[in-house]
């Protein structure tokens, strides 16, 4: 808990005070890098986002217009950006979203990412191609 709750230094007062504020600023710096891949990704042409709940994790689900997600799994992970792909333990929901078995490609934030990492995956996403090889 102490280790959660010092997670952002400016935090004053109690240890449920600290936490609180902690997690805050925790989801203001992962909420600001959710809106800069969805910013981004809305300038890629062929690619979904499947994730619209007004309050999430800041993780997207995205599909891609004739590829399959493990082809762009695959694509980024030889760019260093870690983003797999699959329907992740969630098989009928995949299917009924009409993303099959395959699923889609899931792009999840946690405090230690930062511009970069955004940078890295939107670059890695604007160099997939959209048909395969």
């Amino acid at each position: 808990m102490d280790f959660l709750a010092g997670m952002d230094p400016r935090a004053t007062g109690t240890r449920r005070e600290r936490l609180l504020a902690s997690f805050a600023s925790l989801e203001h710096h992962e909420d600001a890098l959710r809106r800069r891949i969805e910013e981004g990704l809305a300038a890629l042409p062929g690619i979904t986002v499947r994730s619209r709940a007004a309050r999430r994790t800041p993780t997207l689900l995205l599909t891609f217009e004739g590829r399959d997600a493990t082809d762009a799994y695959r694509h980024l992970a030889g760019r260093e950006v870690a983003a797999p792909a699959g329907s992740f333990y969630a098989l009928e929901a995949s299917r009924h979203l009409g993303l099959g078995d395959t699923g889609g490609l899931r792009v999840g934030l946690a405090p230690y990412n930062d511009e970069q990492d955004v940078d890295r995956l939107l670059e890695g996403l604007a160099d997939f191609p959209l048909t395969a090889p």
